[in-house]
């Protein structure tokens, strides 16, 4: 990763007007990283503008300059930069058709998959893109001032769920500790986060009801996308209970939560009411486990061949108890 930095570090030093751009409605690590590296840049002189199509929403406005970005662009770039995106299909200047080149670098901690540029900074160990670019920046001896520190701790705050999320190393928070040290303030932005969270888990929520689905077999269920978490500006936690609460649904033999936690990732929560029926059984025939009213399983496959395999293994107990009885 070194080598990438200083060919990086070479591109931009080689740049006078510089594009970042991220995924559209970004969350506080997009935002958070591509508003570090801008205030980096122009401490060095240079010209960076960020390209965002969606308004900003209000947790996020305290970061420094977040009222400076760009919603169209007027002129040409000598550099193009996208960071958090995870695929072509959802970086800010395609989705919207901009006359710009595609990135010729990329910052990012989701999996290789559709990232554009001929250097690449991928690290899916990271705990965020945030923590990629303060690695970038301490390699290169940049100066990491309290505005560029509140920006990276915001964005590592948001994608480790407030230090709660497996994601959170040694390394991470060693990042943090220097973060802190160059003057974040981190109940500032965990005050932040507190309001949003009230707001977003009611956004989610609702959204999540109206895409219930009673199937023929007698479960409910329902699809939650990445896309659908980040405009509602949403963690996966924020539907924490939520198949439970489905539970509650009158006739029902169990709920089932599909979540997309990254791009293309998708993990599928059983629930079942106390001394219904036994989901355990189904998570473990498709390559999950957990207990008998509460499980889970990491999916291989798009939801929708999940539901379908799903189906059919209850099909199945259904003609294996049909045959028991005629015998």
């Amino acid at each position: 990763m070194q080598e990438i930095f200083r060919e990086i570090s070479d591109a931009i030093i080689g740049s006078k007007k510089i594009l970042l751009s991220g995924h559209r409605k970004p969350d506080g690590d997009c935002l958070g990283s591509m508003l570090a590296l801008k205030l980096s840049m122009e401490k060095s002189g240079k010209k960076a503008d960020i390209f965002c199509s969606s308004e900003i929403p209000n947790f996020l406005r305290f970061l420094p300059q977040a009222n400076c970005l760009k919603n169209k662009i007027e002129e040409d770039y000598d550099l193009v930069l996208g960071l958090d995106y995870g695929d072509l299909k959802r970086l800010d200047t395609v989705v919207c058709g901009l006359p710009v080149s595609l990135p010729e670098i990329t910052f990012d901690h989701h999996p290789l998959k559709n990232q554009s540029g001929r250097f690449v900074a991928i690290d899916q160990k990271a705990s965020s893109t945030c923590e990629i670019i303060f690695d970038f920046l301490f390699s290169q001896n940049s100066e990491i001032d309290r505005q560029i520190a509140t920006c990276l701790l915001t964005g590592i705050f948001a994608d480790t769920g407030s230090f709660r999320h497996p994601n959170v190393t040694a390394k991470t928070l060693k990042a943090v500790a220097q973060l802190l040290s160059a003057g974040a303030i981190l109940n500032k932005i965990a005050k932040f986060y507190s309001e949003k969270n009230i707001d977003s888990k009611s956004k989610i929520t609702a959204l999540a009801l109206s895409k219930m689905a009673l199937d023929e077999s007698g479960f409910i269920y329902c699809l939650i996308t990445y896309d659908d978490f980040r405009e509602c500006g949403a963690e996966r936690d924020d539907l924490i209970g939520f198949p439970a609460f489905l539970c509650s649904v009158s006739g029902i033999r169990f709920s089932l939560v599909l979540r997309e936690v990254f791009p293309g990732k998708w993990d599928a929560s059983f629930r079942s009411f106390p001394g219904g029926e036994d989901v355990l059984k189904y998570a473990v025939a498709l390559g999950g486990g957990g207990h008998r009213f509460s499980c889970g399983v990491r999916l291989n496959e798009p939801p929708e061949f999940f539901i379908g395999k799903l189906k059919s293994l209850i099909q199945g107990q259904k003609s294996v108890k049909i045959a028991d009885k005629i015998a």
